[in-house]
């Protein structure tokens, strides 16, 4: 195998190989290293990843890794930023956005939309790059390749997916398969692969360079909402409106775990950082976190009012909830609850942590976004600061890699980049 670059992960801290195999085809490995802090010694934590994979860590990139670690730890001593500004309106849109997603760099990011269209944009300038046109109904997902973020694939509600080149925009592949909506659609850390997930009750895997399907997820009962790899591509988690959420091998047609405990549709599943849990949030007004290790129930159930409409994890292991009663919720790895987030005055769509877990973002249909101190034990739970300007409800919100840049969309056709 021969060594074409090695990516740096700041939040969480880790490190990704980028390598051409002997068969001439990529593969990236991911390795973490979670227990760097600001007062580790570089030496020590260099020797042992050489212990863990001495296969990656040879002689002759030592030097890099040292480098890459230093920046990293650099990065940790940074204080978080916690004041935005508005910086750019992204406005070419004609109808509203639907999702969004920065690039690895954070120098771009994607919209999509009801207009038919996913958008590139220049995140220094505002500028737009280019218009991926050519699906026939709204554009509902968009995801860069991480971590080359050389491709997009977008997901319809036209039932197909396409993957395009990020430098040209021209399409690379069209994926047809899907009977419904698709609703959920990601790169595998390799980027040979593509999942999708679609309102016909199936979730799809498909090779990224051939746009054939490899395997098909078909045992859930009704529309599947949300679809994610593990960070080695091995697994696959769905969630569902049938009240479950499903844990696949991609080599079996049959699940390996059925998450079975909600009494009503699921509204996302994500993975922790480490891999080995999962958080299911529903329309019963609760999420529950599951182990890997034990799936016959959940470990622990966290509560609100109203339906709970989305769930996150930030990389040392806090969650946060958000729902249809207009709070948000912090809690701790073992569930108990930190902090509830009152300020907004309707419900709340999506939570996201910072990537240094210090801040948590909120968007809401009452047309702001809202960040909140979720580090500081005696300002926890906090509103910092109040994004404003949106004319409409806004439907997504993201941190870049770095977490000093914020994207907001809305109902209003416009996305707005705080810097």
């Amino acid at each position: 195998m021969k060594l074409q670059k090695i990516y740096l992960r700041y939040f969480p801290p880790g490190l990704a190989f980028n390598y051409i195999k002997n068969n001439n085809t990529e593969e990236v490995k991911c390795i973490d290293v979670f227990d760097l802090t600001i007062k580790s010694d570089i030496n020590m934590v260099v020797q042992q990843l050489k212990k863990r994979e001495p296969k990656i860590f040879t002689k002759d990139i030592l030097p890099q890794v040292y480098e890459l670690l230093e920046k990293m730890q650099n990065k940790l001593k940074e204080p978080p930023k916690n004041k935005f500004y508005l910086y750019k309106t992204l406005q070419t849109h004609i109808l509203p956005l639907t999702n969004v997603d920065f690039n690895r760099s954070g120098q771009k990011c994607i919209t999509g939309s009801y207009d038919r269209t996913c958008r590139i944009w220049n995140v220094e300038t505002g500028d737009e790059l280019n218009v991926l046109k050519g699906h026939e109904n709204v554009v509902f997902s968009v995801k860069f390749n991480y971590p080359k973020c050389d491709k997009i694939v977008t997901g319809s509600f036209d039932k197909t997916a396409k993957i395009w080149n990020v430098s040209s925009g021209a399409l690379l592949n069209t994926l047809y398969g899907h009977t419904a909506e698709i609703v959920s659609a990601e790169f595998n850390k390799n980027s040979n692969m593509v999942c999708t997930s679609s309102m016909d009750g199936t979730a799809i895997l498909w090779s990224t360079e051939t746009a054939q399907e490899i395997n098909s997820f078909r045992q859930h009962s009704a529309e599947v909402i949300s679809c994610h790899f593990n960070g080695l591509g091995s697994l696959v988690i769905t969630g569902s409106f049938d009240e479950t959420a499903m844990v696949w091998d991609i080599r079996e047609k049959n699940p390996v775990h059925i998450l079975n405990g909600h009494d009503a549709e699921l509204s996302n599943c994500i993975w922790n950082a480490s891999y080995n849990l999962i958080a299911t949030s529903s329309l019963d007004h609760t999420a529950k976190i599951w182990d890997l290790r034990q799936t016959k129930s959940s470990l622990f159930t966290l509560k609100h009012n109203d339906e709970v409409l989305d769930v996150s994890f930030d990389y040392t292991g806090k969650i946060a909830t958000c729902s249809s009663d207009c709070t948000a919720k912090v809690w701790k790895e073992n569930g108990d609850q930190m902090a509830t987030l009152e300020g907004h005055i309707d419900e709340i769509s999506k939570v996201s942590f910072s990537p240094n877990g210090c801040l948590l973002l909120t968007c809401s249909a009452d047309k702001t976004a809202r960040l909140w101190n979720v580090n500081d034990e005696s300002e926890n739970g906090i509103c910092l600061q109040i994004l404003t300007g949106h004319e409409n409800e806004l439907f997504s919100c993201a941190f870049n890699y770095t977490g000093d840049a914020i994207l907001t969309a809305s109902k209003d056709n416009t996305c707005k980049l705080y810097r």
